[in-house]
């Protein structure tokens, strides 16, 4: 039987892993030491887009210790760089299952419905839905509407938006997805790393920042993000100090 998806408060910060290596120093890092909630295995920027004997050893470590893993294997269309089969893919959700509790697939993606009925019968996952826009901010309708789509998805469901922000205009109107939104939704301004803090501060459940190397445009390291969201966001900075 499906288990309940876990309760989640935000912000959360997610370590960006963008190779084995990286991920295997996640997972050697002490769990008080962590700059992150979560690691996201960015499995399509590994140079084998795959899990092999060590990686899943991390990601089952990191598990253990009480930082979730998210296998993320990005679609080309969205900006990452996995353009094989939708069914292989799918396959290495299913497998990656095994050491991870969290997937994340695109809201475009024919595999979508899949990857939530495996996120669905795996005890304590947690499904993320993301749609990205490299190019624009689109009018706040539109990306309620994404929203809501992402979110029916599934029970409990973490809908992502990411935008490219480039006026004031843009921000206004992912503020005002965030305030319309605020449950389970991650909104991310990409382009502009101290507006990624506001929105966390503000109430964006995800809050991502790169181990390795920047990954999407304005991200910072998942130690810098942590730090000001240390003195940005009091409700993190309370619950960070809870967990040390």
């Amino acid at each position: 039987m499906p288990q309940p998806p876990p309760s989640l408060t935000g912000p959360l910060v997610v370590g960006v892993a963008d190779s084995p290596a990286i991920l295997t120093a996640c997972a050697a890092q002490a769990p008080r030491q962590r700059p992150f909630d979560l690691v996201e295995a960015r499995i399509d920027l590994f140079a084998s887009q795959s899990l092999d004997r060590e990686t899943e050893a991390a990601c089952a470590r990191l598990e253990a210790s009480g930082t979730p893993v998210l296998v993320t294997i990005r679609s080309t269309a969205q900006g990452g760089r996995y353009a094989g089969s939708e069914p292989a893919r799918l396959a290495l959700f299913r497998e990656s299952l095994r050491v991870a509790s969290w997937l994340d697939v695109e809201d475009d993606a024919a595999i979508a419905g899949d990857v939530a009925r495996l996120v669905g019968a795996r005890p304590g996952g947690q499904l993320i839905v993301s749609h990205h826009d490299f190019h624009r901010t689109p009018p706040l309708d539109d990306l309620l509407g994404v929203v809501d789509r992402a979110q029916a998805l599934a029970p409990a469901a973490v809908a992502k938006v990411a935008t490219a922000v480039k006026t004031d205009a843009d921000r206004a109107v992912l503020r005002a997805l965030l305030a319309q939104r605020p449950a389970r939704t991650a909104v991310i301004g990409m382009g502009d790393d101290a507006f990624r803090i506001e929105l966390a501060a503000a109430g964006s459940l995800l809050a991502y920042g790169f181990v390795g190397s920047s990954t999407a445009p304005g991200q910072t390291s998942a130690e810098t993000l942590h730090a000001r969201l240390l003195e940005a966001a009091p409700a993190y900075a309370a619950r960070r100090a809870i967990a040390t």
